[in-house]
């Protein structure tokens, strides 16, 4: 890297660019709610490191959203953490730009991998101009710009709240253009690794929510997951929208990778995100995950087909060697597949999620076995298939004497045969040479379907083993079935290890749905309810696109971010919801927190609660996270009201929207006139272990909030102590603002979303706006599957996303939560300019200036000398001498 001075003006722009994004990240560090100093020299070492490193820096941006949103701690949600990670990036990455030169030249622009033609950046620039103008419209329908750091849904700055997510994007892509131009491949290494850091942050988060709250095999209790994402405090589907953006990346990671531990991490990753996807019960993500997937997986092999193409003749008769194709036999795929979700809904019915386990062991061994075997007489092949169900006949005859004399003797029993056979299975990977071999295999397998039945037997008791000794003789007389004949099941058997390895995931996923369904009532809860939902969202979509009144508003929108405003003011009055507002104190009758009385000097909230039905799930609650509780819990309000109310304070255990334990009261409150008056309350003693282990904690979340229908009061300080640590809350008297205030509506979210991606940016942006949003949509489908960036290894993945988030769109807004509206919009940029680059140099060039040429073709057969040659020849890069 060397330094230069800009004398271009194109420099000069990118220096202008970088300065500005300081200043206004800068700007917004020393704002920050929560430690600005450590908060400045965070920001700051961003900037540094995106100054060296701004040639991958950019990329990663997106891996980092799940994680980068600390609204319940901060109390800021018009500004926030992404914001000040894209304005460091954008600023340490732009003033390397205008004041360095890059040690190596771009390659040839007919070579680059990411590349937006003049019409896909006039698209995006009206689309800009589209967003620019709806956000313009929301401060003139909230009355025009107040600026302010602590605004709500419903005030003027929540437009801006709602629009940015789109300029973010933006401010990146010049940086991603430049890094791809320097290195072509890193659009395709560090963009997949961007997305799968996103599926992986995202899938963990909900497993750490899960195991802490509910428990990982909890699927009865009336509890969605929202991972990191809190903008699902008022509801939404950010979760669902994130996982069906990533997780076709995973997929395309595991067929891809010829790395045996990283194919099995990326199984691993795969059945993480299954588990989040399962445990979000969202009858959304249950569409959209499987249609995503199977429309990735399709493209994938319609792109290596492809791929495969342009190698030389020869290397199509080492494609067709025994064992060395890496194509997946669909049929014999499913049908495996399908006998073990039969058999597992038969063994959970009688031996719960210890004989899923063992099962799934079974089907491990089957896998594993060696796909070649040497011929020998076929009498002989079938007489020992015949007697191989003998020796497991013998065990499972066996084993049931033992399993009450041994404790635990049938888990251990079936561990022992299905670590046999795994062990076998790896001894002869190479194939089965002698018919001793084979026989023993098969007596293992047969044996490992045993140890599942006595493992069902112990668990269950031995109440209803006929169904379960039906259904795994049936596995054992279809499995030699497809012994009988060398060509039946050739193909499976055949199949290389990273097939295998993709179809025991898929048995894997089946027995978890299995586990879903069978072991808890509320999916079917959710199954049962689906008609008279849609037939609510129908009426609520009526209901907010009736708001949209003239037909400027029609064609323009009502602006970005007012749906929550506009319902709360012209939708039904019995589903108007709470909300707050910061009044800043003060002399001027503005500064009253409440219609006709003095205003208060200093500053105070005013909190409502809504008109519709209460309960417990119901209340608007004004909230803040506290580190430990014990002893007996107190607490004052000073507040005044109008008319009366019931307060409540609590202090529950509680990740984001469901309270488990609570220590709590509530009180009615008496208007007094409008006076103010000091509510001092004992919330009661906090149990021994409230807020779990220190190995294990659960959040604890301080809140107030009112139990009362139309309830209106004006808080002047709100303050909690228990007898142990003493005060509980930071800024109780709202002298700081809103700073670590934050707020929640637990089960009552229909009025703050649209709860319709298409039908949400209708309302905000108009006719217009949604054909141009369409448009992008369209154009990013068509490139990738059709158009010019249908040959990237990308592409499947990013239509997968941009497939299975639409789907989830068709029943939620997604987009009104900016981190989210923000991978959409990446995922979207990075499909809009994928593009394979040309083959062939032309003169004075070199392939070697081209680091991605074809896809990753991903099978077994490329170490085969014929199309090591082959590929060599076709100008693709090699790993490894040629032989």
């Amino acid at each position: 890297m060397k330094f230069v001075l800009p004398r271009r003006p194109s420099s000069f722009a990118l220096l202008a660019t970088a300065v500005a994004s300081a200043a206004l990240g800068l700007w917004l560090v020393r704002h920050y709610p929560v430690e600005p100093l450590a908060a400045l020299a965070l920001w700051t070492a961003i900037a540094v490191a995106s100054f060296f490193g701004w040639r991958v820096l950019p990329l990663l941006v997106p891996a980092l959203v799940p994680v980068v949103g600390f609204a319940p701690w901060t109390g800021w949600i018009t500004f926030e953490e992404l914001d000040l990670l894209v304005l460091a990036v954008a600023a340490g990455g732009y003033a390397a730009l205008a004041l360095t030169v890059p040690s190596k030249k771009p390659v040839p622009w007919r070579y680059r991998t990411l590349r937006w033609r003049a019409a896909v950046r006039v698209l995006m620039a009206v689309f800009a101009l589209s967003v620019g103008i709806a956000v313009w419209r929301g401060f003139e329908q909230a009355g025009g710009v107040q600026f302010g750091y602590w605004q709500g849904f419903q005030e003027p700055m929540n437009s801006l709240r709602a629009g940015k997510s789109f300029a973010l994007v933006l401010l990146l892509l010049p940086l991603w253009q430049k890094a791809s131009d320097l290195r072509p491949s890193a659009v395709q290494r560090l963009g997949r690794a961007a997305w799968v850091l996103v599926l992986l942050l995202t899938s963990l988060g909900a497993l750490w929510e899960r195991w802490i709250y509910t428990g990982l095999l909890d699927f009865s209790t009336d509890y969605r997951t929202t991972s990191f994402y809190w903008e699902m405090n008022v509801g939404g589907a950010s979760l669902d929208g994130a996982l069906a953006l990533s997780l076709p990346f995973a997929l395309v990671w595991a067929m891809g990778e010829r790395r045996p531990l990283r194919f099995a991490a990326a199984l691993a990753v795969l059945l993480l995100a299954f588990y989040a996807s399962l445990t979000t019960f969202s009858r959304g993500v249950y569409l959209a995950v499987p249609a995503g997937l199977t429309l990735c997986a399709l493209l994938w092999a319609v792109q290596r087909r492809e791929a495969l193409a342009v190698l030389a003749p020869e290397s199509a008769a080492a494609a067709a060697a025994p064992g060395t194709s890496g194509a997946i036999p669909l049929g014999w795929s499913a049908g495996v597949i399908a006998g073990t979700a039969v058999a597992a809904w038969v063994l959970f019915g009688a031996g719960g999620y210890r004989a899923l386990l063992a099962l799934a062991g079974s089907v491990a061994v089957l896998l594993a076995m060696p796909a070649s075997r040497a011929a020998w007489p076929r009498g002989q092949q079938r007489a020992l298939l015949l007697m191989a169900p003998l020796p497991g006949l013998l065990l499972a005859l066996g084993g049931g004497l033992l399993i009450d004399l041994l404790p635990k003797g049938a888990y251990l029993i079936d561990a022992a045969v299905v670590l046999l056979g795994l062990a076998l299975g790896w001894h002869w990977r190479g194939g089965l040479t002698q018919p001793p071999q084979a026989f023993a295999l098969a007596v293992v397998w047969m044996a490992s379907l045993a140890g599942a039945g006595l493992v069902a037997a112990h668990w269950g008791g031995g109440r209803a083993m006929a169904p379960v000794a039906l259904v795994l003789a049936a596995l054992a007389i279809a499995w030699i079935a497809t012994q009988w004949s060398p060509r039946v099941g050739a193909d499976l058997r055949g199949a290389g290890w990273r097939v295998r390895g993709l179809v025991w995931t898929a048995c894997l996923l089946a027995c978890a749905v299995v586990a879903a369904l069978g072991g808890g009532a509320y999916i079917g809860q959710r199954m049962s309810t689906g008609q008279q939902d849609f037939e609510g969202r129908l009426e609520h979509w009526r209901t907010g696109l009736g708001l949209l009144k003239s037909m400027d508003e029609w064609l323009l929108g009502k602006g970005s971010g007012r749906f929550p405003a506009s319902f709360a003011n012209g939708g039904p009055f019995d589903q108007r919801v709470g909300d707050y507002h910061l009044n800043p104190g003060g002399t001027e009758p503005a500064a009253s927190g409440l219609p006709g009385l003095a205003p208060s000097p200093r500053p105070t909230v005013t909190l409502t609660s809504g008109l519709h039905e209460m309960g417990n799930g119901e209340m608007f609650r004004l909230s803040q996270r506290v580190p430990a509780v014990a002893g007996e819990v107190a607490a004052t309000v000073v507040l005044r009201t109008q008319f009366k109310t019931r307060l409540r304070l609590e202090i529950c255990e509680k990740f984001l929207l469901y309270p488990l334990r609570c220590v709590d009261r509530e009180t009615e409150v008496l208007p007094l006139g409008g006076a103010w008056q000091t509510l001092q309350l004992k919330l009661g003693n906090a149990p021994a272990d409230f807020g779990g282990p220190s190995w294990a904690p659960r959040r604890l979340v301080a809140s107030v909030t009112q139990n009362w229908r139309g309830g209106v009061v004006e808080l002047a300080s709100v303050s909690m102590a228990d007898s142990v640590h003493g005060p509980l809350l930071s800024n109780g008297d709202f002298s700081e603002g809103l700073a670590r205030w934050f707020f929640t509506s637990d089960r009552y979210h229909m009025p703050f979303h649209m709860k319709s991606l298409p039908a949400h940016v209708l309302f905000e942006q108009g006719v217009f706006g949604l054909a141009l949003w369409a448009s992008l949509v369209v154009t990013v489908l068509w490139r990738c599957t059709f158009g010019a960036g249908r040959q990237h290894p990308l592409s499947p993945a990013i239509v997968g996303g941009v497939a299975g988030f639409v789907i989830v769109g068709l029943f939620d807004s997604l987009i009104d939560a900016p981190r989210i509206a923000f991978l959409f919009y990446a995922l979207m940029a990075l499909g809009l300019g994928v593009r394979m680059p040309s083959r062939k140099p032309r003169d004075g060039e070199s392939v070697l200036d081209l680091e991605t040429v074809l896809p990753e073709l991903d099978s077994d057969f490329e170490d085969a000398p014929e199309v090591r040659r082959a590929m060599a020849a076709a100008g693709v890069k090699l790993k490894g001498p040629l032989r």
